[in-house]
């Protein structure tokens, strides 16, 4: 398996080291292999510069646990004076007036943000391929999508541009792109992390994640972003563990809860075989191995996109040309103001998920529709907490096939097909990590692990055993 930028692994800077030189040497890196692959939106050399600089000047005691850290962060996390795109034509000219509260926290530790990087439009997508300034491509082969909606994200780090990267994860967003680029991507516990600075595409899933090339290092950056913001009234008051310590201890989880043989025939056979390997590891390390039936998937992809796309009905209402987005004048009234900026500012996809989301919230169909998907997300969570009484974690694929190429033809709903696994985990609001798991045929192969709620450090834990 070959990265398009070579070896991903970028240590910290030595503390005597010029950081702004250094700063300025990961900008041109990042630019250089930008140019293969599109991860990036937006580099920014003038605000990174400055940061290091003013890093520089702290004296060594002062200095935080991410000193000189390059970062990248997906295009829809507030970066103060930044693009702040989503992705999406309707915001193509905005720029943040604040930093989210990871981007705080991370320069407080000691992070240079070296830009935003791609996604799909409004994190609506799995393959970073519908974003209104073209699709990022695999590091691993550049024919082929990365995966998204953070693909951006994880190509910034499997293509070695920056060490470690934030991203969203609403359904696998975090998950699905680290699966296809042969790195460690976590999504925690709903209320782990602030979603303040964020634009919310489902507020209900939509959860904060980091992709790294290592345990560590992710478990690093997590500490740091993670805990109670009072701008943000979904995360949860709850101690921080110090994560790069648990994944400095590797161990294997003494049970595993494994997907079922019924559940993995709906592989293909290269990855069929790279799960059985990966079970095999888990044996080897002394678990002990049980199979479990995974809820009935059309009940899953049905609830979680009815769910998904009313929330996102709601949340992007507000981009109307009126009070946010660019505005289209149309035939000079204020109804097709309304609809030609509307029109011309969304995409496909997004259009398509905001009509959705606006049926079943509509009379007639809330109760039907909309409350039964409800029920079925809490009978979800409840089933998946429930295993958690024979095993320490669940062990599921993360994807059905490798990564397509980009030029190959997607039916319509495929990809949401696609996302039946990522988002057991999403919908019952459970820390999930994407562990890579060896290869197929060539290409990347991860598993899922799934932990019961406020467990990343356990999960940190079992990946660094995993990897070793």
């Amino acid at each position: 398996m070959t990265l398009a930028g070579g070896d991903p692994d970028i240590p910290l800077p030595a503390p005597d080291l010029d950081l702004p030189g250094a700063t300025a040497a990961a900008l041109d890196r990042a630019e250089a292999i930008d140019r293969d692959i599109h991860a990036f939106l937006h580099l920014d050399r003038d605000g990174a510069t400055a940061g290091a600089r003013r890093l520089e000047r702290q004296p060594p005691a002062a200095r935080g646990p991410l000193f000189g850290l390059p970062v990248a962060v997906k295009d829809n996390i507030a970066v103060r004076g930044v693009p702040s795109t989503s992705g999406s034509a309707v915001l193509g000219a905005y720029r943040a007036p604040y930093d989210a509260t990871v981007v705080e926290r991370l320069r407080a530790a000691g992070a240079v943000i070296l830009g935003t990087t791609n996604l799909d439009e409004f994190a609506m997508g799995s393959a970073t391929t519908s974003g209104f300034r073209g699709p990022t491509r695999n590091p691993v082969d550049p024919e082929r999508i990365v995966g998204g909606s953070s693909g951006g994200p994880a190509a910034a780090v499997a293509s070695g541009a920056v060490p470690v990267a934030l991203g969203t994860d609403t359904g696998g967003s975090v998950r699905l792109p680290a699966a296809h680029t042969g790195i460690f991507g976590i999504r925690p516990t709903y209320g782990r992390i602030s979603r303040f600075g964020i634009t919310a595409y489902a507020s209900s899933f939509d959860q904060v994640g980091c992709l790294a090339t290592n345990p560590t290092d992710l478990g690093r950056v997590l500490s740091v972003i993670s805990g109670a913001d009072p701008r943000d009234a979904t995360s949860v008051d709850r101690e921080v563990p110090d994560f790069a310590a648990a994944a400095a201890r590797p161990a294997f989880p003494r049970n595993v809860m494994a997907a079922s043989e019924e559940d993995i025939a709906i592989l293909d056979p290269p990855s069929r075989a790279a799960f059985s390997r990966t079970l095999r590891r888990f044996e080897a390390g002394g678990a002990t191995i049980q199979r479990f039936r995974l809820p009935e998937a059309v009940t899953t992809i049905s609830a979680y996109y009815v769910l998904v796309c009313a929330e996102a009905s709601s949340n992007l209402a507000r981009f109307d040309g009126m009070r946010y987005g660019s505005r289209v004048e149309g035939d000079g009234t204020l109804a097709e103001a309304f609809r030609a900026s509307r029109t011309a500012g969304f995409g496909d996809e997004v259009r398509l998920r905001i009509l959705l989301g606006t049926t079943v919230l509509s009379q007639g169909y809330r109760d039907a529709i909309y409350a039964a998907a409800t029920a079925a997300r809490k009978a979800i969570r409840n089933r998946l907490l429930g295993h958690f009484d024979q095993g320490d974690f669940l062990l599921i694929p993360i994807a059905r096939t490798a990564p397509r190429r980009l030029s190959d033809p997607v039916e319509a709903g495929e990809d949401y097909d696609g996302d039946r696994f990522t988002i057991l985990a999403s919908l019952a609001g459970l820390p999930a990590l994407a562990i890579p798991a060896g290869e197929r045929e060539g290409l990347p192969f991860g598993v899922e692990l799934i932990a019961p709620p406020w467990e990343e450090a356990a999960l940190l834990s079992a990946a660094a055993a995993l990897a070793d």
